[in-house]
């Protein structure tokens, strides 16, 4: 099982590897095919806690975000807001396939730039819009 907090559940599907750290992004590749391989995974949705991709990032020590207490705090509550928007429940546990298809059919272009207002990489994401590749492997049965 992999633990991905809400806010991954959009980033994952609209990842391409610019723009991050070199660990935080070969990590965020592993994460990404994994799931592609196995859209069956369970994928437990955290909030307020790193997941598997945050372990990878420069900011993780302790398993908190020590970035910043703003950027810690705005990650926090954009987590609270997409579980939220994607009416999921707190630790709630999904297969990949589903919850990844409930985010990109909940988060599409016209609302991202809202669901996301504040996120450094959005502009990334809105020109990039969601891998296909990645859409269609984890519908491929």
């Amino acid at each position: 099982m992999m633990r991905i907090r809400a806010h991954h559940l959009l980033c994952i599907p609209r990842f391409y590897s610019g723009g991050y750290d070199k660990e935080f992004a070969d990590n965020m590749k592993k994460i990404c095919n994994r799931i592609r391989e196995n859209p069956s995974i369970k994928i437990k949705v955290v909030v307020g806690q790193l997941d598997d991709l945050c372990f990878a990032c420069p900011y993780a020590h302790n398993k908190k975000c020590v970035q910043s207490p703003e950027i810690g705090e705005w990650v926090v509550a954009q987590d609270k807001k997409i579980i939220k928007y994607l009416k999921l429940k707190l630790n709630s546990i999904h297969r990949a396939k589903d919850v990844f298809n409930l985010s990109m059919e909940r988060v599409n272009p016209k609302t991202l730039s809202t669901v996301c207002k504040g996120c450094i990489y959005l502009d990334n994401c809105m020109k990039v819009g969601v891998n296909k590749s990645f859409q269609r492997d984890l519908n491929k049965n």
